[in-house]
This record gives C-alpha cells, structure tokens and sequence, in this order.
C-alpha cells in the first residue's frame, strides 16, 4: 500500500488540456487514498528513480494513469505539480519538442503512438536524467524494443482495493456484514480497479451494486420483442414518445417482428412526454449486456438500424452518437470500425454523427485519447473524412485537447476544398 502524500504535496497540472479539467492537489490526493500497489509497483519506483523516464505498459483497464500519478509522488521533486502532455506526441517530438523544467515531474497517459522509437526514448531518459526530472508514459500492447525504459502493468487486487475503500470512506451505519462480503465477492470478478471503488463507495453508503437492477432483468430471459424495447432507447434516448415509437417500429421490422407489443418494460418510463431510462446510469447498462448476452440475431439489424439514425434528425442524430460512445467502452474496435468510420465517410448527417460521437468520448479518460488518435487520422485522408476530422477537432476534442486540435485545425484550413472550410469555421468558433 502506498504512502499516501500530505495534503499540497502533489498537484496535476494540464497543460494541453488532456483531462476535462485541472486536477487540483486536493483532488490528486484524495485519489491516492484508496490507491493499492498491484504486483511490481515497488520495482517500477526503482526504475523510474534510476532511469527518470518509465513507459507502464499493458491492458486497458488495469490503472496505469493512477499508478503513474503514484509512482510520480514517490520521486524527490522541485515542484510538488504534474505536467500532463498531449498523448499524441510522438517519441521524436518528446525529445526535441518539449520543454522540460529542471526537477518536475511530467505525465502522459494513453499514449497513441503507432510505434515506439527506442533511440528517441533512451535519449529522453538521458536528457530528463540530466534535468532531474522525471516522465512516466502509459499505453496499451505489449512491450517493445525500448525495454530499457517499459514496465509491463498489471491492476492491483480487486479485494485489496475493496478493503482499502471501505476503510477510508465515511461507512454509513446499518451496511450488515453480509452485505459486505456479497459486495467483495463481486468485487473480485469486475473488470477495472474504478468499478471495484465506485462499488466499494454504494456499499459504504448502504446501497446495492451499481446495474443489479439491469442484469436481474435480463435474467427473466425476455423475449426478442421485449429485448428490442429496451435497445431502442439505449440508442434513441430520451426522445418524444411519437417520435421513439416510429424509431422502435423501424427496429421490429428489420429484426421481422410485429404483432401486439408486450407491456412495457420497468427500466423504461416516460417523464415529461420523453422516452428515456428510469436512471441514467442504466443506459450504459443495457448496452453492455447487451454486448454480453446478444449475438448476431440481435446486432446484426441492430446496427443496420442505428447506422440510419443520423438521417432521422438532429435529435436522434445526437443520441445515436451518444450511444456509440457508450457502446466504444465496451466494444471499442467493432464501434470503429461499424459506426465511426462508416459515418466519418458517409452523408453530412453522418459525418455530424461521427464529430458528435468523438466529442461525447471525450467524456471518458480511456476513451478521450482513442477519439483524439481517430481524428488526427482522418484529418490525413481523403476530402470526405478531412471534413469531419476538421469538424470533430472543433468540437470536446479541442476543449480536451487544444495544443493538438488548433495545430490540425490550422493545417487544415492552410489546405483546399470543404475541409479547409470547416476547418476555418471551427477555429473561429474556438476564437469566439
């Protein structure tokens, strides 16, 4: 377990604007509160101390950000404060196009870079060396050729980061220690160390897992009819009750279904004459048991469907591209490859669609630089999807991401044709 820093002695600053927003001292430590080293933290302290650069490589997922922040609080700083950098730097502009300060620490998260340069990456952890500073880099994959500087990552415990929470948060009385232990076994089967801290926090405010309410619905094995009520609104949510009946008509009869409809669903209710999930939360719920549960019977007219949906409106053009940001946490790869790309080419509608859904990932951490990397390269492809790379970097991109969008923007708009158009525009916008 870490020792967690006094108060004021980390903060993060960000200077491209990686993260929403600043992450202040109070809030950096507050995180290093229920921090649990996983197996090698202790060597991944030795080797940021000696080599000054460590690049934390592994699976989505597995806490690689907060481990940086942690081992970054570890090392002797001049300035109690992390630099954030843009994840979309590469090796060679790390080296020669960043300026470091003597004594500071500095964090990049969710590297996108293609391909590692090992040359660049050695040189770096001599120059930070010679400042006394220090880097910590996070990415996906596999270790590379630069293995002087990687260290492969792994998430702590689920049930050690359990415990760790309920000792620190405040435990409201009455949370039996039944509960307790139903609660850890969970724990032990979720995916990331964030879903076992925000179980770990319902349970120390008395309440149940976060979804069982979704997942307990799904295990009356409803029919398809009753499934195919609760995907429409996962993709057209809170729309008028006329207009998301014409959208769930649609979707029966692309999957062949008609007749009398069953009664409706309890996760569904109509507030203020719009269709919409009875909490919020359970629309990204039911689109990951969905993902879990459903093959192609369901998928298959499922995205035939939803691809059609930008043309429907600007209103059901803006929740499908919700929901494929949603869906992008689950089954990253396939919404790229079935949505994003597919709109990023298609007509102005699709193209709003494809910008919008790049803006709501930037909602994620672990989504936002995947959306940054997919836009930087469709601003180098054909005219058509220049158009919505120069669109999208207009929009959450360059609120997350200003140093990296203006510049595309600005290369963009030197160019010809319509990207040059609306990369004009969306700088202005950002002018303005």
């Amino acid at each position: 377990m870490t020792e967690t820093p006094e108060q004021g002695e980390i903060d993060v600053l960000t200077v491209a604007g990686p993260v929403t927003r600043d992450l202040t001292r109070r809030e950096a430590d507050g995180l290093l509160r229920s921090y649990v080293e996983p197996a090698g933290f202790s060597q991944g302290v030795r080797r940021l101390a000696a080599c000054r650069l460590l690049v934390l490589v592994g699976e989505e997922g597995t806490g690689r950000r907060l481990g940086a922040i942690a081992l970054l609080s570890r090392m002797p700083l001049a300035e109690g404060r992390i630099t954030v950098l843009s994840p979309a730097a590469t090796a060679h502009e790390l080296l020669t196009g960043t300026e470091y300060k003597p004594g500071r620490a500095y964090l990049l998260h969710d590297w996108i870079t293609v391909s590692t340069d090992r040359t660049a990456l050695v040189n770096l952890a001599r120059k930070l060396a010679e400042l006394g500073s220090y880097l910590v880099i996070t990415r996906d994959g596999e270790p590379s050729a630069a293995v002087e500087v990687e260290h492969r990552w792994a998430a702590p415990e689920p049930r050690e980061v359990f415990d760790l929470c309920l000792r620190t948060f405040d435990r409201r009385d009455g949370v039996s220690a039944e509960d307790v232990a139903r609660a850890r076994d969970t724990a032990h089967v979720l995916a990331t160390p964030a879903q076992v801290v925000r179980l770990a926090a319902r349970v120390a405010r008395g309440e149940g897992p976060e979804g069982e309410e979704v997942a307990a619905w799904f295990d009356t094995k409803p029919s398809p009819r009753e499934v195919l009520a609760v995907a429409a609104p996962a993709f057209a949510h809170r729309l008028p009750a006329p207009a998301f009946d014409r959208q769930l008509a649609r979707l029966e009869r692309l999957c062949g279904e008609s007749g009398e409809r069953p009664p409706p669903c309890p996760l569904i209710v109509s507030r203020d004459g719009l269709v919409a999930f009875r909490e919020p939360h359970q629309r990204a719920q039911v689109l990951a048991e969905l993902v879990v549960r459903y093959g192609f019977w369901l998928w298959q007219p499922l995205r035939d469907w939803a691809l059609t949906l930008p043309g429907e409106g600007p209103e059901v053009r803006a929740s499908a591209a919700e929901a494929v940001a949603l869906l992008a946490a689950h089954s990253f790869a396939e919404v790229r490859h079935t949505f994003l790309e597919v709109w990023a080419r298609g007509s102005a509608a699709e193209r709003a669609a494809a910008a919008e859904a790049l803006s709501s990932m930037c909602a994620d951490d672990a989504l936002a630089p995947k959306a940054l990397g997919i836009a930087l390269g469709w601003a180098d492809g054909p005219e058509d999807v220049r158009v919505t790379a120069a669109a999208a970097l207009g929009g959450a991109l360059a609120v997350r991401y200003p140093g990296d969008a203006v510049r595309r923007l600005r290369r963009l708009e030197a160019g010809h044709g319509p990207a040059a158009v609306v990369a004009a525009r969306s700088l202005a916008l950002l002018r303005a």
